[in-house]
């Protein structure tokens, strides 16, 4: 104790003096002593007289009628501190019951002439040293608590989430709880290129950043080189010489290994000194918000990898029943719709209308224009007979020109002739394709389940005949089987 810091509370003004003189009269050696008089607690008090006190000596009659308050008011302003009051009788019945932060002891003012008053202020003054700095390494405890809490809780949260969106945004709240800071950002980092990633201002999540990165400046220099930047104040660093503003910031580079994923900036509106907790709690941090992204890339990258695989696979299955040329159901999808249609139409007892029907001299429309017009010929039938079918109609291409279609749940054969007659009207009007006005017009072939045949050879076998029936008679027509 190099020096013995007093502070004597007392609206009397002689008060600090009767303290000096009994310290003086004193016959054993002190060490250099200063007595600061307060007249009152509730006048300003200087900060450096609350962290130089070493004792506080209170007049019991400056804290007036209410006393109690006086008491935690000289231990609010000076805690940590053991307080002394000084009386002119015994009034230790006086001294609060309730629960004070430091002791208060009170003794007699014939005391001060004891030659044991400085040796009670020495150990007092002890006494305040050992409270103050077992309440710095409890305080420091508590925020080291507090660190590790947060970062377990950051830990968690970054493990069980793998949006990256959400890792994102849990690392910024993580690094705010650790840092009192004014504002965090994250910066993805790929090929060379810092990209905005996500940003916390005053509190509130951001969808741009405050600040873009410029190329020569910290964040692009601490993503390049993969160490962090400490500035405790930003005017004087000549890293922010263009672009001065009043603050501190710390930049991380969140990475594996040797790969930078990404830079998180934490910055305050003020000049700040970041500590050691505080580093290294950030770089704790860092190293899992680093293993969280990466672990969200991955799987983004795996769910666009299942995504293309599905779309792959939906493709594959669509050719595999689809026609490449008009996106119809082919031969093999036909089947298929057939047997399940047969097998609803036993249980309901509805009718069946099975179609064939190819376009009539296609071969000229090749020969004349070439296979390319024939080819959009082809497709531009394949739609119109779509917009004008029902959605349980499937109408397939089986090769060449030649379709079926299948007409579910007849009441009658007439509602077959009525959509048969409908097909001739709507080819039968001019295509006009790559600047060409075709004309065509087709044979139909009809058969009914079950009167023709009760499988899908037999109704399609049916209508085959019919359809050469319709070619024999001229073409542009439709004809119904008949045995």
């Amino acid at each position: 104790m190099d020096t013995l810091q007093i502070v004597a509370v007392s609206s009397k003004s002689g008060f600090p003096k009767l303290i000096r003189e009994s310290l003086q009269s004193h016959l054993h050696p002190l060490p250099p002593f200063q007595v600061d008089h307060l007249s009152s607690l509730e006048e300003e008090i200087p900060e450096n007289l609350k962290f130089s006190a070493r004792v506080l000596l209170v007049d019991f009659e400056s804290l007036g009628g209410d006393w109690e308050s006086g008491i935690k008011l000289a231990q609010e302003n000076f805690p940590g501190h053991v307080l002394v009051l000084l009386s002119e009788e015994d009034q230790a019945e006086k001294i609060p019951s309730f629960q004070l932060e430091s002791p208060v002891y009170l003794i007699n003012r014939r005391d001060l002439s004891s030659p044991l008053f400085a040796s009670l202020l020495l150990t007092i003054a002890s006494m305040s040293e050992l409270i103050q700095s077992n309440n710095v390494l409890r305080s420091n405890l508590q925020t080291r608590e507090n660190e590790l809490l947060s970062l377990r809780k950051a830990s968690l949260h970054l493990t069980l989430n793998l949006s990256l969106d959400s890792v994102l945004e849990a690392i910024l709240e993580s690094a705010m709880e650790l840092v009192i800071g004014h504002d965090t950002h994250i910066f993805l980092y790929e090929h060379g290129v810092l990209s905005f990633g996500a940003s916390i201002f005053d509190g509130v999540r951001q969808n741009k950043p405050i600040m873009t990165p410029r190329e020569h400046g910290s964040t692009y220099k601490v993503a390049r080189e993969g160490v962090m930047l400490v500035v405790n104040n930003v005017m004087a660093d000549p890293l922010f010489e263009d672009q001065r503003w009043e603050g501190a910031i710390i930049s991380l580079p969140l990475k594996i290994g040797n790969k930078v994923l990404g830079v998180m900036n934490v910055a305050l509106r003020r000049p700040h000194d970041f500590n050691e907790n505080e580093i290294h709690a950030l770089k704790f941090l860092g190293g899992q918000a680093a293993i969280a992204i990466q672990n969200a890339n991955l799987y983004e990258q795996a769910q666009q990898e299942i995504s293309d695989r599905k779309k792959a696979e939906k493709a594959v299955q669509h050719l595999a029943n689809h026609d490449s040329l008009t996106g119809l159901p082919n031969r093999r999808l036909f089947n298929e719709r057939i047997h399940l249609e047969i097998s609803r139409s036993q249980r309901n007892e509805k009718k069946i209308g099975i179609m064939l029907f190819d376009l009539d001299h296609l071969k000229k429309v090749n020969d004349s224009y070439g296979h390319n017009v024939g080819d959009l010929l082809l497709q531009a039938v394949s739609q119109r007979l779509l917009g004008l079918l029902r959605k349980s109609d499937t109408v397939a291409r089986m090769g060449g020109d030649e379709f079926l279609l299948i007409l579910p749940e007849m009441n009658t054969r007439e509602d077959a002739i009525i959509t048969a007659e409908r097909i001739l009207d709507t080819l039968s009007s001019p295509f006009h394709l790559d600047s060409y006005e075709i004309l065509i017009t087709t044979s139909i072939g009809i058969a009914f389940f079950p009167e023709d045949g009760e499988d899908a050879n037999s109704l399609i076998k049916k209508a085959d005949i019919s359809m050469y029936k319709a070619k024999e008679k001229g073409g542009n027509m439709y004809h119904v089987y008949t045995s």
